[in-house]
């Protein structure tokens, strides 16, 4: 007896081993088994947990809040469109309700979709845990849509291939599982009997295919979340006469956390590229320095170290020259503009100006003296000579149309426009260092001022700079940061004055509208008085024509003629009248259909602003702040999107 409960414990054991060491052996990567040369490729580890994360979040809940087929229908979407998108939702609801969609996207979920001629071919590759049922779980995960399913097997190269059919319907699926990897496509493509040749090395596997390599080699090394598109051969469908493309691979890389960092790939093929553009991708990336002119409460910020006014200003003539009528207008402007100050653009300001450019906006004026609102708002841009630069400017200053004052603070000139608009409608300019700033307040200057000579009350000072590795001697080639849950707010704010501004709108239409239906009373009543006259006068001149032939009347007939011809020419008046009047109206109607349509256009932007934009914006009062950065060289452009 006590041999048997030794030899007991000691299976249970080595079965709990056994156990043990397959769930810690490496799962198979689904690139292995998934055929190389995919349109596209996506893949994402813990899927349900990143979808859960999302749906229960407030930017979920506030997206989930919305009415959509409400939204379609007042959008004038027909009923079959409403319809068609209610069936779809309800048929997503039931589908990640079902308790078994947590067991398969606990883990992996990847999708592939391949050209097959003139249609394209699905496949999707699930990571399983240690459960099985593999058969049953599918037939009750496709059940929900009501069809009686059957199974069948069959074994290909000593695989077994499983096929899903739905009774009655020429759809279903196959599938197959490869280690802890199950796999499966539509069954009228075949593309599983494709997916056991790569898996027994017998075709070339995507983790073989040259282009996915680019995206896998520089995306994250533990990241969540991969995505792959090779344009090439999305071009090579969509235009057949294109064989290439500048940038012929395109990769997304997601890694969560605190920060939250997304990093898009993109392959350049320099031979593609236009030579501007090749110029731009060349230029070095380079530590911003900046920031430092960016008081603390700025709530969107950029800087782009590769901007060439010269070669844009050449890229705009040749656009401009396309539109000869535009280009002739430009040109006359910028004629006066250069003999009024006595300056050559091209000659005196363009070499003057460097590779940074950038800018930060602080608030939005939503009360000022303006009818509309006012960005609080300050560009920069590096000048290769300050000295030539603020003898430009200086003689700008002087022009007797300038009106420029200036005033000096903590050592800085600041020169600027006074204006009876309210305290932060002064424009003007100073020079930090090598850079020129211009804002649309003298205030703004001073508060650049402030933050260049003391970092606390620079952006610097912030800690999502340091979150966001924008400091220090980080290198990009442009840099972007937005404090997302600020300006939803403050957008919120703008979508409350265009509300007032069309709600205005609404009103006066109806006003007008008023208006135009007492206009209207008052043109029927002219025209039927009009048109009785208009009789009456027919009347007197079938009468006075009638007598003209009598015996009486040829003691009288020229009184008689002439009467007839007064009574004509009244006639035609009352026509012309009349006419007129008609014409009156029908402009009036044209008006106040404008009117209506006007209102009616802003009832459904107001509509659309509360149903859809308004739980967008909330929804982002979520995200704390967004930056983005870009780094490119001539072989890759890098462009990451972090998320706090």
């Amino acid at each position: 007896m006590k041999k048997i409960v030794i030899g007991t414990m000691v299976v249970f054991l080595a079965a709990l081993a056994g156990v043990w060491m397959l769930s810690q052996r490496q799962g198979l990567p689904a690139a292995e088994v998934l055929p190389a040369h995919p349109l596209v490729f996506a893949r994402l580890n813990f899927a349900q947990k990143h979808i859960d994360q999302v749906l229960d979040s407030d930017f979920g809940r506030n997206i989930a809040a919305i009415d959509v087929p409400e939204v379609l229908g007042r959008n004038n979407f027909s009923r079959n469109d409403i319809n068609d998108f209610k069936r779809w939702q309800g048929d997503v609801a039931r589908f990640w309700a079902n308790p078994l969609m947590k067991k398969f996207l606990s883990k992996e979920a990847a999708v592939a979709v391949y050209q097959d001629g003139t249609s394209n071919n699905v496949l999707i590759a699930l990571r399983l845990t240690l459960s099985t049922g593999i058969v049953e779980s599918f037939s009750r995960i496709f059940h929900h849509w009501g069809d009686e399913i059957t199974v069948s097997r069959q074994k290909y190269h000593g695989v077994t291939v499983n096929q899903l059919a739905f009774k009655g319907q020429s759809r279903g699926v196959d599938y197959v599982r490869l280690r802890d990897l199950v796999v499966m496509a539509p069954h009228s493509s075949g593309s599983i009997r494709q997916v056991v040749d790569v898996y027994q090395h017998r075709l070339p596997s995507l983790e073989q295919d040259p282009a996915f390599d680019f995206v896998r080699r520089n995306a994250y090394p533990h990241g969540d979340g991969l995505v792959f598109v090779n344009f090439n051969l999305l071009v090579h469908q969509w235009q057949a006469q294109m064989d290439s493309a500048a940038f012929p691979v395109y990769g997304l890389s997601y890694m969560p956390g605190v920060v939250s960092k997304y990093k898009m790939m993109v392959d350049v093929d320099e031979k593609r590229m236009p030579s501007g553009m090749r110029q731009v991708l060349n230029c070095p990336a380079a530590s911003n320095d900046t920031l430092r002119l960016v008081p603390f409460d700025a709530i969107a910020y950029n800087w782009n170290g590769c901007y060439d006014l010269p070669q844009i200003w050449t890229a705009a003539k040749k656009q401009l020259a396309q539109n000869p009528e535009l280009a002739q207008g430009v040109a006359l402007f910028k004629q006066r503009l250069e003999r009024h100050f006595h300056i050559n653009i091209r000659k005196d300001v363009l070499p003057l100006l460097g590779h940074e450019i950038g800018g930060y906006l602080t608030d939005v004026d939503m009360e000022g003296t303006f009818p509309f609102p006012i960005p609080r708002l300050l560009v920069f841009v590096k000048v290769k000579d300050r000295p030539a630069a603020e003898r430009l400017l200086d003689k700008l200053a002087q022009s007797p149309s300038s009106h420029l004052l200036g005033e000096t603070y903590d050592h800085v000139d600041i020169h600027y426009l006074s204006m009876s608009l309210g305290p932060n409608m002064n424009p003007g300019y100073c020079f930090l260092r090598d850079y020129l700033l211009a804002a649309t307040s003298r205030q703004l200057l001073k508060r650049s001022i402030d933050a260049y000579h003391d970092s606390f009350r620079s952006i610097v000072s912030d800690n999502m700079i340091n979150q966001f590795s924008l400091g220090g001697s980080e290198k990009f080639n442009s840099v972007t940061l937005m404090k997302t849950a600020e300006l939803s707010r403050r957008a919120q704010d703008f979508l409350g004055w265009v509300d007032r501004y069309l709600s205005g709108r609404v009103t006066m239409a109806a006003a007008y509208q008023q208006d135009g239906n007492n206009k209207e009373l008052e043109l029927d009543e002219a025209i039927a008085n009009k048109s009785a006259e208009l009789v009456l006068a027919r009347r007197k001149l079938t009468q006075l024509k009638a007598s003209s032939l009598s015996a009486v009347a040829f003691e009288n007939q020229d009184f008689i003629n002439g009467a007839i011809q007064n009574l004509n020419r009244e006639e035609q008046t009352i026509k012309d009248d009349i006419f007129n009047y008609t014409q009156q109206k029908e402009d009036l109607s044209r008006i106040m259909d404008n009117y209506a349509s006007g209102a009616q256009l802003a009832k459904l932007t107001m509509y659309n602003m509360d149903n859809l934009v308004t739980p967008v914006l909330k929804g982002l009062e979520s995200i704390n702040a967004q930056a983005v950065t870009v780094r490119f060289s001539g072989k890759m452009l890098e462009t990451e999107f972090l998320v706090k």
